[in-house]
């Protein structure tokens, strides 16, 4: 199927590892010009030259982490400076610490909120216009399993990330009639180096295994089997495609049937 945006524009945050370096791979395979970010700028570069000479698409790469005062900004001018606009964001980044309600203090909350919501509001902010004037845009907003079951030991992440997915939800209903879609993806248990540390810290809290953990944690979901960054990717790069413009302000699980939500 030819998803009908060769030649659009795409900033994917949190690209240079994971589900964000799959998303930009699914979208520069469509013909996609895309801009990379990540936290070091020399793992960027192979990636951006690797990327580029297989699709034959423009991929430029700048380091970023979301943490430092500045960093967004400076993203956001070379982005646009680069190409001009973004026709599609995908907003994703590193998870928080795995903690209990307890376990998070005052300080780790405000530096985490900057992080994964504002970062988002703010980067989204900066494209808008030119969707809005060109009359077309797709922004997707990776969330977390925890908006539809929350979860004690990781509270941090399912809170933060549930504020997002109420900011899409609104911004979804703002920017429809400019030809923009808002969505949010839900992963279950995409197999990440994330995914993998969050074993071994269950591990530790329960006093087993990691390969216990994710023994159990397959046994819970209908499919049986871990997901892949590949099913992820592509379901991301349909929601960026013209096919799927009548699809906004939703929640859209990539999770094996794992969530119990009827919804």
């Amino acid at each position: 199927m030819d998803l009908g945006i060769k030649g659009k524009r795409a900033l994917i945050l949190g690209s240079s590892a994971g589900m964000g370096r799959g998303v930009a791979e699914a979208l520069a395979a469509e013909g996609v010009d895309v801009v990379l970010t990540g936290r070091h700028q020399d793992k960027l570069d192979p990636i951006a030259a690797a990327m580029a000479a297989r699709y034959g698409v423009r991929v430029e790469a700048k380091a970023c982490d979301l943490g430092k005062d500045g960093d967004l900004d400076r993203l956001m001018d070379f982005a646009l400076d680069k190409f001009g606009g973004i026709d599609i964001q995908f907003n994703n980044c590193g998870g928080p610490p795995r903690l209990l309600p307890g376990e998070a203090d005052l300080k780790l909350w405000r530096e985490w909120f900057e992080i994964i919501v504002m970062a988002v509001i703010n980067a989204t902010s900066r494209v808008l216009p030119g969707m809005r004037e060109r009359k077309w845009g797709r922004v997707l907003c990776m969330t977390t399993s925890n908006l539809l079951a929350a979860k004690q030991d990781n509270v941090m992440s399912g809170s933060l990330r549930l504020a997002v997915a109420g900011w899409a939800k609104a911004l979804s209903q703002e920017v429809g009639p400019d030809g923009i879609t808002v969505n949010c993806l839900v992963p279950g248990r995409i197999y990440t180096e994330r995914v993998k540390l969050g074993d071994e810290t269950r591990a530790k809290r329960l006093g087993t295994t990691p390969e216990q953990v994710a023994e159990s944690m397959r046994k819970n979901t209908p499919m049986r089997r871990d997901g892949k960054v590949e099913d992820m990717a592509a379901t991301a790069a349909f929601l960026a495609s013209e096919q799927a413009g009548y699809i906004t302000g939703s929640v859209i699980r990539v999770d094996g049937g794992k969530a119990q939500s009827n919804l």
